[in-house]
């Protein structure tokens, strides 16, 4: 039970001199013996105005009024579902509305002892559905312990049939609570064929030819023929008869990239009598056809762990080949023009030739001379003091406009190592933009940490700083990816490595890539005839989906709003065109993008409860199989998890009380009605 206690904080010596104040301004108003009333009513008159006089000057010394509060904090179970698609494509043991039901019974039983509460992979508390396309148990569980790591957590209850997708095992975790685990699914193979993997490139040049690598897997049907076969559009493109063989096995496929732009194409193998599901059987990939692969040029004085950390993003992807010259050990490039540069140890005074490129992007560090700098940019300064070093961090700049980070990302950034600046006054002129800030300590400042430079002609970034291989090294490990990094990286070199594009009308999709699920955003802009931003233009955009089903949109751009929101659209290639009217002439813009459908849920459909066992028994907890799952309740209960006692201190200055002030006017109006009515001297 919640309770709490009140005190002053107020000097005693200030205390008593008030009080002692207030009696003598009470004596002497009531002292003298002659008065139309009686001694009794003289003497609570008397009190009165002392009680009024030491109330009033009480609050001009301010007391401060202190609460402690005790609160009760009653454990809690938090029930963790696994609320992925994979419950639902297999559910001999236990089907969806019976999870659901076991999940509601268990809060109506814990509620008197604990306070029962349910979290999934989604998120959604409310009305569970298995809908999720991966499984990350061990994010969720990590979210669990982050979420409600101030609270009194008395165990968890996961939930799941133990088959991951996505991240780390929790089985290699320890958390902060024990953790019982429920094991849903069959741990039994099924009989059934299995798309269980398809390597491809995301991106293949016109006029190539590229390879699709399908993995499957079978059981039940040995030595059974089986047609694969891969479709665009409803119509079959290629096609293979195998015969099934007890382990997986590959089946290969060449094929043509013809016209350029995104393809999807759907491998589909044949269905077999008694399969424990279907929708294993086909697998959609996407395939984008594009004319060329960009060239980026690295310079740099020497190697360092920056360079590294760079090149293997960008030779991750398909889209950049990157070419490291660093003189004395690398022969100088034949080629003199690149789609971008990056210069490390920028400033530093080396001369590496004549190349050319549409951007570049200055990344300095110790070799660099601030004051080579003013001799090749114009619209970076920094004005030294002395040769000392910040540390700072980044800070993300919400209005950055040139392109997009990912906003469930932009957080990591706060917890990336600082990287050494110059120490200076940073100032910026002409048109630039920051999207990263430095950041000193807790401090926000508005020094530039990567700044980018455009003037319809020339682009260019500047890092005023190196290591940032530190960055991708931290993310890595904290978040068990670097998407934030590889964002960072790739998205500064699209920009500075696109060609300056001097069209008056431009509409494109944000991301050529979308996941099924995602808000699709198209954005827009438009230019006068000397290529000033223009608004106010009405804009029609009509979006044609495979089937050739068309939906319009219309929107008139301004300042505060270029983009259309088409929301969350069906999986699948879709074509767009918008139009405008500018002085009277007609423009138009057409392309496409698509939408990628997560197909991993029915890739693996055999439980792993031994994954599931290894949780519990690691984190002080049990494993049940659904079949025993209605001990889960009075083994909880019997625990008797414990209430914890919290206690905070809050303080409320006495003069913000309207009751005391009321409570002076109370006393004073009682004081002068009894006076009156008494009879006033």
């Amino acid at each position: 039970m919640d309770n709490s206690w009140y005190s002053f904080d107020v000097s005693p010596v200030w205390v008593f001199a008030s009080l002692i104040t207030a009696l003598g301004v009470a004596v002497l108003l009531y002292a003298r013996k002659t008065a139309p009333w009686s001694k009794s009513w003289n003497i609570f008159l008397g009190f009165l105005r002392l009680s009024a006089v030491f109330l009033i000057l009480l609050l001009l010394i301010n007391p401060l009024l202190q609460f402690n509060v005790n609160k009760t904090d009653t454990p809690l179970v938090i029930i963790a579902v696994d609320n992925s698609e994979s419950i639902g494509l297999r559910s001999e043991a236990a089907t969806p509305p019976e999870v659901v039901n076991w999940i509601n019974n268990v809060q109506r039983e814990l509620e008197n002892s604990y306070t029962p509460m349910v979290e999934t992979l989604s998120g959604r508390q409310d009305t569970i559905l298995f809908d999720q396309k991966t499984t990350n148990l061990g994010a969720l569980l990590k979210k669990i312990e982050n979420v409600y790591k101030e609270q009194n957590i008395g165990a968890v209850v996961l939930l799941s049939d133990g088959i991951i997708n996505e991240g780390r095992s929790p089985a290699y975790q320890t958390y902060g609570f024990p953790v019982f685990t429920v094991g849903l699914g069959d741990t039994i193979p099924p009989k059934d064929i299995a798309i269980r993997n398809v390597r491809n490139n995301q991106v293949a040049y016109q006029g190539n030819q590229f390879p699709i690598s399908i993995l499957l897997s079978q059981k039940g049907y040995d030595g059974l023929p089986l047609p694969v076969e891969i479709i665009e559009n409803g119509r079959k493109i290629a096609a293979q008869e195998i015969t099934l063989q007890p382990n997986a096995q590959e089946v290969n496929f060449q094929l043509d990239a013809n016209s350029p732009g995104i393809r999807r194409l759907t491998i589909a193998v044949g269905e077999k009598a008694g399969e424990s599901s279907y929708v294993n059987n086909q697998q959609d990939v996407y395939i984008d056809i594009i004319e060329g692969k960009d060239k980026i040029l690295i310079l740099a004085p020497a190697p360092h762990p920056d360079i590294n950390a760079i090149r293997s993003v960008l030779n991750a992807t398909t889209n950049y080949e990157s070419v490291l010259f660093i003189p004395g050990i690398h022969e100088r490039p034949k080629e003199k023009k690149f789609d971008a540069i990056i210069e490390h140890q920028a400033f530093s005074g080396h001369q590496y030739g004549d190349f050319e490129a549409t951007g570049k992007w200055y990344i300095m560090g110790n070799s660099s001379n601030v004051r080579n700098m003013a001799q090749t940019i114009t619209y970076l300064s920094i004005n030294l003091k002395g040769n000392g070093k910040d540390k700072v961090r980044g800070a993300y700049n919400q209005n950055f406009t040139k392109f997009k980070i990912s906003e469930d990302l932009t957080d990591r950034i706060q917890n990336y190592p600082p990287i050494e600046v110059p120490f200076g006054e940073y100032q910026l002129v002409g048109p630039t933009e920051v999207l990263l800030y430095q950041k000193i300590g807790s401090i926000n400042t508005e020094r530039p940490l990567l700044v980018f430079f455009d003037d319809g002609a020339q682009k260019s970034a500047v890092t005023p700083g190196a290591g940032i291989w530190q960055w991708r090294l931290q993310e890595a490990g904290s978040e068990e990816n670097s998407q934030l990094f590889e964002e960072l990286i790739l998205k500064t070199v699209q920009y500075l490595s696109i060609k300056v594009n001097k069209d008056r009308f431009v509409v494109k999709p944000r991301e050529s890539n979308y996941h099924i699920g995602e808000r699709v955003f198209m954005d827009a802009e438009v230019y006068n005839e000397i290529y000033e931003r223009a608004y106010g233009n009405t804009i029609p955009l009509v979006i044609t989906d495979e089937s050739g089903n068309q939906t319009s949109y219309e929107m008139v751009d301004s300042p505060v709003n270029s983009s259309f929101n088409l929301g969350a659209l069906e999986a699948g290639v879709y074509q767009f065109k918008a139009t405008t009217t500018l002085g009277g002439k007609g423009f138009s813009e057409t392309g496409s993008f698509a939408i990628r459908d997560i197909q991993l849920e029915g890739i693996n459909l055999t439980a792993d409860h031994n994954m599931l066992r290894a949780v519990a028994e690691k984190n002080d907890g049990r494993f049940y199989p659904f079949s025993q799952a209605s001990q889960v309740s009075e083994d909880l209960i019997g625990k008797g998890y414990k209430n914890i006692i919290r206690t905070s201190k809050e303080t409320f200055p006495l003069i913000n009380s309207i009751w005391v002030v009321l409570l002076i006017a109370g006393l004073l109006g009682t004081e002068w009605f009894l006076r009156k009515y008494l009879g006033a001297f």
